[in-house]
């Protein structure tokens, strides 16, 4: 992909299927739980830019426990990398050859006693600098709570349909979701539209592997 910007798309609920074994280096109860898409797809043929990996499991990833998850990158999945809980919101990234990467933090937001927004961060190894997202800008937080007695009554009212009529449709309103991460003298590395659920990346500043692994934890928090 050299240095041009590009966008991608985390699949969680309908990765790609793969008949084959999972690589040699991994667990034998691993099995592929998403797939790294260009978006939009050049052509529906072509190879995902990354197949990633992750233990078996039945629960919820709501309440499972934190576990590793491998990235494989490439159509022959020659190289990859480790994300790796070390303390809960917390994972460390290493590369293939065990070298450390990245440390990625998810900060909890908060409404008292002031708003805090989540935050996402990832304390780079080399260069050593942090690149750093808030879940949502302050803007779409405002609209958010002055519309918020519309939409609460828009959901009650549809849920209330959907008893009636026995469908399952979803009417909740989402919370704000855009997330710039910047880095310090670069500006905006990594950008999460909300709407669309990709990801605009700049490769030229920030590690591939760290871009993926921030992508997926955060696609996997909000979706799995």
């Amino acid at each position: 992909m050299d240095n041009t910007a590009y966008t991608f798309v985390v699949s969680v609920n309908n990765p790609l299927p793969s008949p084959d074994p999972p690589p040699d280096h991994l667990p034998s109860d691993a099995e592929m739980a998403s797939t790294i898409r260009l978006s939009p797809a050049r052509r529906p043929e072509d190879a995902p830019l990354a197949h990633v990996y992750a233990p078996r499991t039945t629960e919820p990833y709501g309440r499972r426990t934190p576990s590793p998850a491998w990235i494989q990158f490439g159509p022959d999945g020659g190289s990859w990398c480790s994300v790796r809980p070390a303390t809960p919101d917390v994972y460390d990234v290493h590369a293939s050859d065990g070298a450390h990467l990245a440390r990625i933090t998810r900060r909890t937001g908060r409404l008292l006693p002031w708003p805090r927004r989540v935050r996402w961060s990832a304390q780079l190894t080399e260069p050593s600098r942090t690149v750093t997202g808030r879940v949502g800008t302050g803007y779409a937080w405002f609209a958010y709570a002055v519309t918020a007695p519309v939409w609460i009554l828009f959901a009650l009212c549809g849920m209330a349909y959907s008893f009636f009529d026995g469908t399952a449709d979803d009417y909740t309103f989402r919370r704000p979701s855009r997330t710039r991460w910047r880095a310090p003298g670069a500006g905006t590395v990594l950008d999460r539209r909300g709407i669309s659920k990709t990801y605009r990346f700049t490769p030229r500043h920030l590690d591939v592997r760290v871009a993926y692994a921030l992508a997926v934890l955060q696609t996997w928090e909000r979706e799995r």
